[in-house]
C-alpha cells in the first residue's frame, strides 16, 4: 500500500526541473497584451478615418483662397485671362493664377510659386463684367465656384 501511494505521489508532484505558469505569469502577459490592444484600436482609427479628413481640409483651403483672390481682384487695374492663366495687373506688380501639376498657384512678376489652392483637377476663369468668377474642381470631384466684383472700373482704366 505504502508503495502504491509513494508511486502516485511521485507521478503528480512537480520535479524543480519542470516549468509550469504561474497566475503571476498569466496576469503579467496579459496585462502586457490588453496593453497593446488598447494603444493599437485608436492608432488603427485614427488611419481609418484620415482619409475623410482631406474633403474638408480642402474646403478650408477654399475658404482661405477666396479670400485672397477677392482681395487681389478689388484692387487690381485690371484683369484678363490669357491661356487659361488669370493675370491681374496693379501697377507695378502684375499677379498670375495658373494651374501648376495639381495645384493653383500664385507668382507675382512672373517669379515665385506660391501655392494656393491643393489637389485641383480642373479649373477656370471667366471675366464678365468687371467681375471675375472662379470655378474650381477638386480631385474628389466636388466643384467650388466665387465670383469677385472689382472696386475698380476695369473698362474705364483700360
Amino acid at each position: 500500500m505504502k508503495k502504491i501511494r509513494f508511486i502516485l505521489i511521485q507521478k503528480y508532484a512537480v520535479s524543480p526541473n519542470e516549468q509550469a505558469f504561474t497566475l503571476i505569469e498569466v496576469l503579467f502577459a496579459f496585462s502586457i497584451f490588453t496593453i497593446i490592444a488598447f494603444f493599437i484600436t485608436p492608432t488603427l482609427q485614427i488611419m481609418l478615418n484620415s482619409k475623410g479628413d482631406q474633403p474638408r481640409i480642402q474646403e478650408m483651403e477654399w475658404e482661405v483662397f477666396c479670400g485672397q483672390i477677392k482681395k487681389e481682384i478689388r484692387m487690381s487695374t485690371h484683369a484678363e485671362v490669357v491661356a487659361g492663366r488669370l493675370v491681374l495687373t496693379d501697377a507695378p506688380d502684375t499677379v498670375i493664377y495658373e494651374k501648376y501639376g495639381n495645384n493653383l498657384r500664385r507668382r507675382v512678376n512672373y517669379t515665385g510659386n506660391e501655392t494656393l489652392l491643393q489637389n485641383v483637377s480642373e479649373y477656370t476663369f471667366t471675366i464678365m463684367n468687371n467681375s471675375v468668377k472662379v470655378t474650381v474642381k477638386d480631385i474628389w470631384g466636388k466643384e467650388y465656384a466665387v465670383s469677385v466684383y472689382s472696386l475698380i472700373n476695369w473698362n474705364a482704366a483700360s
